[in-house]
């Protein structure tokens, strides 16, 4: 079991540092040949914090795991909001213009509500992949239509436009973070479903706490930076850009690499709790126009009991 355990942690340290370089090196490619820093948030940089999450729903996917896929995508939902705002809230209450939250929020539950209904047959198919990519692509398009990036991080976005070094040096980083990517995933995948075994806990579990912590950890870092500024639009931004991000890059692509099992209880102890605590972020942020240390407090103990539950 030592063996599975020092598997994850390594897959999963391979896997962020990867996501790393892969932003890294991007960034600076594609503001080498004019492309706006705005346009790099909203793609690049945003992808790369949703990196992780693709990557390993995609393999677990592709190896036939779809409840370890599933249970990653919905987990990272309800730890980006339960845990991540939570303890962004604790560290600073987090301001929020009521704009962002009106903009975004009703997309974010309307996407869960689109899972929802597409799962009633007991499953999401290639066909419904595509309907979550199409709706994922007519997302990206408005956002640059509006000019605001509602999925933008906060983690050295500036750091990461400006041109630097030599132009190969930053392709290298590209190409090697694709690799680190690749090759995290599957240790964290393998030693996740080895553990699931040992430990007779049904995969979309381990997916849903163990390794959606774990894949979360870019959107837990960017918060905790945006926090200690008091960057409130950016902490919230993040969150909720992030979740579009998951439910339709992550589990469109997951859906059409292979077809993903969703049996009524995986629906209701997973995609169920992710509907109520997006749905929660809207009262919260609606009183006063901010998050408190007390409302943080409120969605950190709700985590707790979500995990406390599902396991």
């Amino acid at each position: 079991m030592t063996l599975h355990v020092l598997l994850f942690v390594v897959g999963l340290t391979t896997l962020t540092l990867g996501a790393d370089w892969l932003v890294t090196g991007a960034s600076r490619v594609a503001s080498h040949y004019g492309v706006s820093p705005l346009m790099v948030g909203l793609t690049i940089v945003a992808f790369g914090t949703s990196a992780p999450e693709l990557v390993v729903s995609a393999a677990a996917s592709f190896q036939g795991r779809g409840g370890l896929a599933v249970g990653n995508i919905m987990g990272s939902t309800v730890a980006n909001v339960g845990l991540i705002v939570g303890i962004g809230a604790l560290i600073r209450p987090i301001v929020v213009h009521q704009r962002l939250l009106q903009r975004e929020t009703p997309l974010l539950v309307f996407v869960l509500l689109i899972v929802m209904l597409l799962s009633f047959n007991g499953e999401l198919g290639r066909l419904d992949g595509l309907l979550l990519l199409g709706g994922f692509g007519v997302y990206l398009y408005r956002l640059s239509r509006w000019g605001v990036s509602a999925a933008e991080p906060i983690s050295n976005v500036e750091s990461t436009v400006r041109p630097g070094g030599r132009m190969y040096v930053n392709w290298i980083r590209v190409a090697l973070g694709v690799v680190l990517l690749v090759i995290g995933a599957r240790w964290l995948v393998d030693s996740a479903i080895n553990l699931a075994r040992m430990l007779d806990i049904p995969e979309e579990v381990i997916g849903a706490t163990a390794v959606a912590i774990g894949t979360s950890i870019p959107e837990l870092a960017s918060t905790i930076a945006a926090a200690l500024r008091g960057m409130g639009d950016i902490v919230m931004g993040n969150i909720i850009g992030s979740n579009i991000f998951n439910l339709g890059l992550v589990l469109g692509t997951a859906a059409l690499v292979n077809p993903l099992e969703l049996p009524p209880f995986t629906v209701v102890a997973e995609v169920v709790p992710a509907l109520v605590f997006c749905l929660a972020l809207i009262p919260l942020a609606m009183s006063g126009s901010r998050v408190s240390r007390f409302e943080g407090g409120l969605l950190l103990t709700g985590y707790v009991a979500f995990i406390t539950i599902i396991l």
